[in-house]
């Protein structure tokens, strides 16, 4: 086999291998019998059939990074040969993407297995759903302070042209504000009694000070993207200066959502 073809296969056996030896150490041999998982047969199905779904995800992500290559579309069928054109550095960083589609399959999936299909469900969306409403906003702004800003403002001192990561940094800040309007609209606005729901709107209720913090945080996010989308593009001394101004005022929030969900 081809060392691109290789690669590709080994992105895909091996996180599956990882998660089937997990489930069967639990299974088999758990450590306490507290901790046995309760494998279901709609479990199991369901994460056969997410799992298919995951690799289709997958090689989609994988023909779209060598479209953009190659600057040229190419059918599914062709994908081989493709891959055994390209260079292996960039087989190998879809090969870390193809791993990361995995195991997020495998977490998720692991849930619907041991808790059935309806629990396993219902942990699933209280999961993405915090990591939208709290994990999200804070990974933007450790990436806006940590990463993005200050790699923009050296290549501005040494003049050269980096522009901010302000699409993708907007694009993350819309799905956590969106999550967390929308649930301070339910929460506040409607009667839902809906299981699913129902952890996402008691921290809502319980953690209102944690939520306008990472709500602030979230609309910073947001304004830092269209900032450099709108302003730095056609005024570029204003929209440093706006960039640095709200950089500065994610720190303190930032250092507030930690204490606060420390403290919890």
């Amino acid at each position: 086999m081809k060392p691109g073809r290789k690669l590709v296969l080994e992105a895909v056996l091996v996180p599956l291998m990882i998660v089937m030896a997990f489930w069967g150490l639990y299974y088999f041999h758990p450590r306490v019998p507290s901790q046995k998982m309760n494998i279901t047969i709609s479990g199991l199905m369901t994460a056969v059939v997410s799992f298919f779904i995951a690799l289709v995800v997958a090689i989609f992500m994988l023909k779209r990074r060598l479209e953009k290559e190659h600057n040229s579309r190419f059918p599914f069928r062709d994908l081989p040969h493709v891959i055994d054109k390209t260079d292996l550095e960039i087989i190998q960083d879809s090969a870390r993407d193809i791993v990361f589609v995995i195991l997020m399959w495998g977490s998720l999936s692991t849930a619907i297995v041991d808790m059935g299909f309806e629990r396993g469900i219902i942990y699933i969306v209280n999961f993405l759903m915090i990591c939208a409403m709290i994990c999200l906003p804070m990974f933007l702004a450790v990436a806006v302070l940590f990463i993005d800003f200050p790699v923009f403002l050296y290549a501005h001192f040494i003049g050269k042209e980096s522009p901010p990561g302000s699409r993708e940094i907007l694009l993350g800040s819309l799905v956590s504000l969106s999550s967390l309007v929308g649930v301070g609209l339910v929460a506040n606005y409607s009667d839902v009694r809906i299981d699913v729901i129902r952890p996402i709107l008691n921290f809502y209720g319980k953690y209102q000070t944690v939520y306008r913090y990472v709500l602030l945080l979230s609309a910073l996010d947001a304004l830092y993207g269209l900032v450099g989308i709108l302003i730095l593009p056609r005024r570029r001394r204003l929209g440093l200066l706006t960039l640095l101004m709200i950089a500065l005022a994610l720190i303190p929030l930032l250092i507030k959502v930690f204490v606060q969900l420390h403290s919890l």
